[in-house]
Formats: C-alpha cells, structure tokens, sequence
C-alpha cells in the first residue's frame, strides 16, 4: 500500500538502510541470511526500515556479505540519459529507443543505487513499448520488491507503468486504480515536467474510453490536449483529437467527431506522419460508415490501406476487413471477394491475428451462402474467443447476422437464441 502522506520530495540520496535492503533483495539473501553471525534479524529490519543506524563496524561486515560498497557518487549524467529515453519512448517509434536501451544496459552497472532504480521502472516502460508481457510482468514483480524504498517520483512512474501493462491486458479496470494513484501522486509533486502530466491526462482519456465512459474520457483528454498545445507538441495534440472524434462518434455527436479527425489531419500532414494519417483515415471511415455513408467509408478505408506499411503487412488486415464490411452492406459481392482474398492471402502463413482466420472465414460461407457452416464455425470457435478476448463489435454483427437468417427459414428458436446474444452484448456496451 503506498502513503500518500510520504513527503512531496524525499533526498535524492538513498538511506543506508534502503540501500542494504536493496542490495540483500538483488542478492537473493533473507533477512536470516544476512544477518546470521552479525546481528539480530529484528535489529536487521530495524536497520532497513531506517529506525536506526548501525554502527561503522557492522555496516563493514554486512556490506563484505554483500559484497558491495555503499559510497556511491550521484550518477546525475547516467540520470539525464535515462529520463531522455524515456521521454523517446512517449513520442516517437525508432530504432534509437533499442540503440540507447543497449547502450545503457552496458553503463547501469557501475550506477548507483538510485539511478539503478530507475533503469529497472524505464526498462519496464521500454518492454511495455514492445509489448513483451512476460518480461514486463518479470519486472513488475522485481519492482514490487522495492516499493518501501521508492520515493515519490519512482512511485508515480511505477503506478503509471502498471497501468499501462493492465491496459495491455484489457485489464481496464484495474489500469484506472493504477492511474487513479498516480494522479494522487502527480499531485503533490511539482517537479514533474507537463509533459508528463499531460500524458497521463491521455493515458485515463484512453482507458475510460475503452470502459466506454464517453464524458470522463473527453474531459481528461481535452486536458491532455491543452497541455500538450501549451507545449506545442503536435504530435501528442494530434493524437489527443483522434481520441476526442472517437468518443464524440461513439455518443452521437458526428459533426463534432469529424472535426476533431480533420484537426488531426492537419496536424498529421505537417508532421508527415504516415501512421498518424492512416490511423485518422480508418477512424474517418468508421464515422462515415455508423452514418449510413458507405462510399465514403470505403474511400477513407483505402487511404488508410495504402498508407499501411509495406514490412508489416498484418497491419493492412484492419482495413481489408473494414472494407469487406462495406461491400458486404452494399450487396456487392465481387468486391466482397477481391477483399476477403487479399486479406486470406495475408494470412496464409501467419499464426498471428486469430481473429481475422474466423472474420474471414465467417465471410467465405456468407459469400458461398453456407450458413449452416458460418453456424457452425460461429458458435465453436469464434464465439469463445470473442468471448474470451471481449471483441464485442464483431460478437454483435455475426450474432445478428444469423438471427436474421434463422428468422427468415423460420427457425424462430435459433433465431430467438442469437438475438439475445447480440442484445445482451449490445446492452453491456451501452451501460458499462
């Protein structure tokens, strides 16, 4: 449990006792094992809690049983290149994020204590930016350890860093408790650049969207938008009015949606962002298409398609799925195929993307008109993923999708069975 009542700034040189705690626990020694021979284990903990000192002699043996030495000199260069990485990896995607993290593994071994700290929380954030989850829950739990010794700053970047792993997850509930902390943390520390405070401001925006709490998310992002045009960050300011026409769609206010896509788009042309850009597209044909305007969907989900990166071409999949989707709400059928053959082609030797095996796969019997299998691949598989990854949009529109074949063949119990699914899982997405 973290006190918030700790002080706003604590000295950036760790007590003696934190720093034999620190090193027993990297060690891998129990209190008993330290201590044996030396002093009592009760005096031990004492002595890390920081309720008393120990004397020259026996902080001598205890620093030869770990053998290490507890003078250290601030490493405040080492310092400044790590919170340099860290800020690389809140606003840009390149190899020098993966040059410098190798770079500072090579120097964190002759660091101090403190500054080791915050190598392990920013290689936390650097392998939640490759999204590798074991290795960030590995951390975490390494982490965790340390909690009584962090001071405030590494405190906040813990509870943020957490956050964001659940968020990964689709642990979004437990992502907001994360951040709800470190808002209080946040807080009652001035020193934090606003960078940083806007960028949480986002992180909640994003996470009560995706708990679809609309207001909640619009406020914090349109703090996360101020802040970020406070600084004339364009690419954060960008990214900030994606989310803002997101939400705007979501709750019917599509004038104001389009405008915050087309804000966006200026800013994401001036920035030459090709990943900005195709995110804007997409987003601009799903608000054209929950409008009836399925021409216009189809454009945007092009423009977004041709702007996808040539090296990973599971990324186009998104598209071609949209895409697919339009031309299957406008009967037209021959494009339906062309589409759902690039994307089969895609898919052909990968083990990625599961859940487009069985969008496509739903959409080769609709096209055969083989309903009798689109049942069965529907209630066999993709409906326990669907279910287990809680991707309720395509539960909705295959549930519906043969409610309304079952209905017109008369087969009312069948019918009556996926109605029920689509609506309860429509009405969890209206009043989550």
């Amino acid at each position: 449990m973290i006190n918030l009542e700790q002080p706003t700034v604590k000295s950036t040189k760790m007590d003696i006792g934190s720093k034999i705690k620190f090193f027993r626990i990297q060690k891998g020694l129990k209190q008993d094992d330290l201590a044996r021979g030396i002093i009592s284990v009760s005096y031990l903990s004492k002595i890390e809690n920081n309720l008393t000192s120990p004397s020259e002699e026996v902080l001598r043996l205890l620093c030869e049983r770990l053998e290490v030495s507890l003078i250290e000199q601030q490493d405040d260069t080492i310092l400044q290149e790590l919170m340099s990485w860290y800020k690389l990896m809140t606003t840009s995607e390149s190899q020098e994020i993966k040059r410098r993290y190798e770079g500072l593994v090579k120097k964190i071994q002759s660091v101090n204590t403190k500054t080791y700290m915050y190598f392990v929380l920013f290689e936390l954030r650097y392998h939640l930016y490759l999204k590798n989850m074991e290795q960030s829950r590995a951390l975490i739990e390494k982490l965790q350890q340390f909690l009584d010794i962090f001071d405030i700053h590494m405190h906040y970047y813990f509870q943020k860093f957490h956050s964001i792993y659940e968020y990964r997850l689709n642990n979004f509930v437990q992502a907001l408790e994360h951040l709800k902390v470190a808002e209080q943390l946040l807080q009652r520390n001035s020193n934090l650049e606003k960078s940083e405070e806007a960028d949480l401001y986002y992180l909640f925006g994003l996470t009560y969207s995706q708990t679809m709490k609309e207001p909640l998310s619009i406020t914090y992002t349109t703090k996360a938008l101020q802040e970020f045009q406070a600084i004339y960050d364009f690419k954060r300011s960008a990214e900030c009015q994606v989310l803002l026409g997101i939400c705007y769609r979501r709750i019917g206010e599509y004038d104001r949606s389009e405008k915050s896509y087309l804000l966006a788009q200026k800013l994401s042309e001036s920035l030459n962002d090709m990943y900005l850009q195709s995110l804007i597209y997409h987003n601009l044909g799903k608000l054209y298409s929950i409008q009836g305007q399925h021409v216009e969907a189809i454009n945007e989900y092009e423009k977004s398609y041709f702007l996808k990166q040539q090296d990973r071409p599971l990324s186009k999949l998104t598209s071609i799925y949209c895409i697919l989707l339009e031309y299957d709400k406008l009967r037209d059928y021959t494009e339906c195929r062309k589409w759902l053959t690039l994307g089969q082609d895609l898919l052909s030797d990968s083990e990625d993307a599961i859940e487009y095996h069985y969008y496509f796969s739903i959409h080769e019997c609709i096209l055969e008109g083989d309903y009798v299998k689109f049942d069965q691949i529907f209630l066999e598989q993709a409906l326990p993923y669907f279910q287990e990854k809680d991707l309720k949009e395509p539960l909705i529109i295959y549930a519906e999708r043969l409610a309304q074949y079952f209905e017109a063949s008369y087969k009312y119990k069948k019918a009556s069975y996926y109605y029920s699914l689509g609506y309860k899982e429509l009405k969890k997405q209206i009043f989550l």
